[in-house]
């Protein structure tokens, strides 16, 4: 049972359970989506959509695709196989999707005016946050904490740290997935990103989401 803080709004909208923060008190303030990460769930956000609510902004949490009340398959959501970078990636952009139908619904449903509207996340929710702007120019600000533009090269790397060679990568990261990469991952679509601010926050000593995976996607 989800126990959000008193001020938040729970909602369906579009099929989505969403978690409304600061529309009662702040009415038409800017808007921020707030995505949680790997293996864990909207309730984790909470905290963040409380203090951005307090800011004056409205916030609102989702679940990501196939976690928490979303949950379907809980092997989708582990480490290193043969299908986690296929499972992971069709995760958090399908994450996108629902908030760019989102950004249109609750508007429609609710009323709640999104002229102004930015995203934010860590981990999953960086990989979300960096899908869902490449995918929507109406997220006009963004910032994945601890996220990766460039999808393919966090891949790598961590079939490197899994003792996966080049020459059996391409099992783990097949032809379909990079067809998928060329239409949504950030690092094919850096023009879309350039007349927004971005924050992008990686640790230096990070082996999971390493700071390279955005050094590419910064120069791009």
């Amino acid at each position: 049972m989800l126990t959000p803080f008193q001020d938040a709004h729970p909602v369906c909208v579009a099929g989505l359970e969403v978690f409304i923060f600061g529309a009662a008190a702040h009415p038409g303030a800017p808007v921020v989506f707030v995505t949680h990460g790997r293996g864990g769930e909207v309730a984790n956000t909470f905290g963040q959509c409380n203090d951005l609510a307090d800011m004056g902004l409205i916030a609102i949490g989702i679940e990501q695709r196939n976690h928490g009340r979303r949950l379907v398959d809980t092997t989708a959501n582990g480490d290193w196989s043969v299908t986690h970078a296929a499972d992971m990636f069709s995760n958090f952009v399908g994450t996108a999707y629902d908030i760019s139908l989102l950004i249109d619904m609750i508007r429609a449903r609710l009323g709640i005016a999104m002229s102004r509207v930015g995203m934010t996340g860590i981990s999953l929710g960086g990989h979300a946050t960096f899908a869902a702007m490449a995918l929507d120019p109406r997220i006009q600000v963004g910032a994945p904490l601890i996220g990766s533009g460039d999808y393919r090269r966090l891949m790598e790397l961590r079939a490197a740290n899994n003792g996966c060679t080049k020459e059996d990568f391409p099992r783990y990261f097949p032809e379909g997935l990079l067809a998928a990469t060329a239409k949504f991952d950030a690092i094919n679509h850096p023009a879309q990103f350039a007349n927004r601010p971005l924050l992008m926050a990686n640790g230096e000593n990070d082996n999971l989401v390493q700071i390279e995976c955005n050094r590419g996607f910064m120069e791009a």
